[in-house]
């Protein structure tokens, strides 16, 4: 009264075995990937250096002969009536913040290749309107 099953009647899992497998791997490697990215990313920020040659910074306008010694006076077009607030460097420029009592009038924008004026904010208390 035992009946086997036959070996056609179940489905295929020797497919669905390959298919596990191969899904297995793929999540053991990219795994791998990530971690490896992440422990590279981490050890290059702890390595970085600040390079010895930053005393021969070399201007553009120099011709690339002279050094950060030799960039000479610069003098800026700042009111009488205002003081320096703030000095802010981004990349290539300066931007000096000038104004009265502590209220920031005046924003500079100094190009660092060769200090010369690039412009200016003059900020207004009208607003607007």
């Amino acid at each position: 009264m035992s009946e086997k099953p036959s070996e056609n009647s179940g489905p295929n899992l020797t497919l669905l075995k390959w298919i596990v497998g191969v899904l297995g791997v793929l999540i053991i490697l990219f795994a791998t990937v990530i971690a490896v990215t992440i422990y590279k990313r981490m050890t290059a920020m702890e390595t970085k250096s600040v390079p010895e040659t930053q005393d021969t910074m070399v201007p553009k306008a120099a011709g690339g002969k002279a050094t950060l010694n030799e960039f000479g006076d610069i003098r800026l077009p700042i009111p009488d009536d205002m003081d320096v607030i703030s000095l802010t460097p981004s990349r290539e420029r300066l931007f000096v913040t000038v104004g009265t009592e502590g209220a920031a009038r005046l924003i500079l924008v100094i190009s660092l290749d060769d200090g010369s004026v690039l412009g200016s904010f003059n900020l207004e208390k009208d607003g607007i309107q």
